[in-house]
């Protein structure tokens, strides 16, 4: 008997089925890859090697016996070192962390800009659909991502060294353009129409902000023309489109939390530390993070402005017994790490008190993460959306059915996926039209 042929569902239909219910979110490293961002460990080695003019290179073939773990390759490269010296053997072990912490950040970073592309405007369509956000990856690309989705004033205060934003369509636009997207932007949140009939001393004045798009883009076009701007009209389209888009995002998820929050110290200065009693965190490093550090007993996070303030704190928690960057980077023994961690036990607590549904991407389901997927099979979940590639769906299928052998499973194409922008028509350019 020919086997069964294993029928995927799309990304849309998963959106469509999983609107309006509570959701959660569970990411893997293939969602920052599906994104253009490769964090993945063999990646990180090898712009590792790079920043350190090839030293890494001569110890490549220990890195593929270590299978990229971190831990072990550090284990390989100090077991030579006299165990009675363990000053070396510290500052080999941190070296390597901090430029394995140093190439990962660099990696997001450089890739940033392509993340605000127009081809992954759409990705807040995804992202708005959950209640609680979890991820298995180490780096902080999905805080950095919520983050541009609830931007506000104080938004640079509380991310670390990358600014996520919309700032590279901004600066590209007004580079191009006259200061474009910075002249619409103002006219949006400050700039009122005013509307007098005839001879009348009366007007009615409505802010700009509570313009439709069309109404929105027909003003800024007329100024252009009045002010002698020159926009083209492709560009004041675009800029328009991508205000616009930005104050759905800020609605969309700002609820979106941390667990963070600031506090005052015994020397009077504030830092952001973590609390597990706090209630409203809804976002989840599973496996920690680079931007989580434990000083003493308190955890916090690192909240600096600028690469050169981050690297500097990196390492000075790095050489500091009484503190230690909250991130697991071996494969084996998580339990025994996150045991170590109330940030890590709280995370790890939250996925067996969940319920409803969860959508799982880029996640490659392995034996190593198998306490993640036991939580889970705890839980109240009674529905799993699992992403899976058409050549790995069998694979896939098979593992499912051993990891979550009480809920209902739904594998979908990780090929379907895609974060652009879905096309909404504007009601009044319908009404013009009929």
């Amino acid at each position: 008997m020919a086997k069964e042929e294993i029928t995927l569902l799309k990304y849309k239909d998963v959106l469509k089925q999983i609107e309006g219910i509570e959701c959660h979110l569970m990411l893997g490293n293939g969602f920052n890859r599906g994104l253009g961002v490769n964090t993945s460990y063999e990646s990180i080695f090898q712009k590792m090697a790079e920043n350190n003019h090839g030293i890494y290179k001569e110890a490549e073939n220990i890195a593929i016996e270590s299978n990229y773990d971190l831990e072990q390759f550090i284990g390989k490269l100090t077991e030579s070192i006299d165990k009675t010296n363990q000053f070396l053997r510290k500052y080999v072990a941190n070296k390597i962390k901090f430029d394995f912490m140093k190439a990962a950040h660099e990696i997001v970073k450089s890739e940033i800009k392509n993340i605000y592309a127009k081809k992954n405007e759409g990705i807040f369509v995804l992202l708005k659909n959950f209640t609680n956000y979890f991820t298995l990856n180490y780096d902080s690309f999905l805080y950095l991502l919520l983050l541009n989705f609830r931007l506000d004033d104080n938004s640079a205060k509380k991310t670390i060294a990358i600014q996520p934003s919309l700032k590279f369509i901004e600066e590209d636009m007004n580079a191009t353009q006259n200061d474009i997207y910075s002249e619409i932007k103002e006219a949006r949140e400050k700039g009122v129409l005013n509307i007098k009939i005839g001879n009348s001393a009366n007007s009615e004045t409505t802010p700009l902000n509570m313009l439709t798009k069309t109404h929105f883009k027909n003003e800024i076009t007329q100024y252009s023309k009045s002010q002698n701007k020159n926009w083209k009209s492709a560009d004041i389209e675009r800029v328009v489109k991508s205000i616009l888009e930005e104050e759905k995002k800020n609605k969309i998820l700002e609820l979106v939390n941390d667990g963070s929050g600031i506090q005052s110290l015994f020397d009077g200065t504030k830092e952001f530390v973590f609390d597990v009693n706090r209630e409203t965190q809804n976002l989840f490093f599973l496996h920690g993070a680079f931007h989580i550090y434990r000083d003493g007993k308190i955890e916090k996070k690192i909240t600096q402005s600028s690469d050169k303030a981050l690297y500097d704190r990196l390492e000075e928690i790095l050489n500091n017994d009484e503190r230690d960057i909250i991130c697991i980077f071996q494969a084996e023994n998580k339990i025994s790490e996150i045991n170590k961690s109330e940030y890590l036990k709280n995370a790890y607590n939250k996925l067996s008190k969940l319920g409803g549904t969860m959508v799982i991407i880029g996640c490659s389901l392995s034996e190593n993460d198998n306490h993640i997927y036991e939580q889970i099979n705890k839980s109240g979940i009674n529905t799993l959306y699992i992403s899976a590639t058409k050549a790995s769906k069998s694979k896939i299928e098979e593992r499912v059915k051993k990891i979550f052998h009480s809920k209902k499973i739904v594998l979908f194409e990780a090929e379907s996926i895609s974060y652009e922008l879905p096309v909404i028509e504007d009601p009044v350019d319908n009404l013009q039209n009929s």
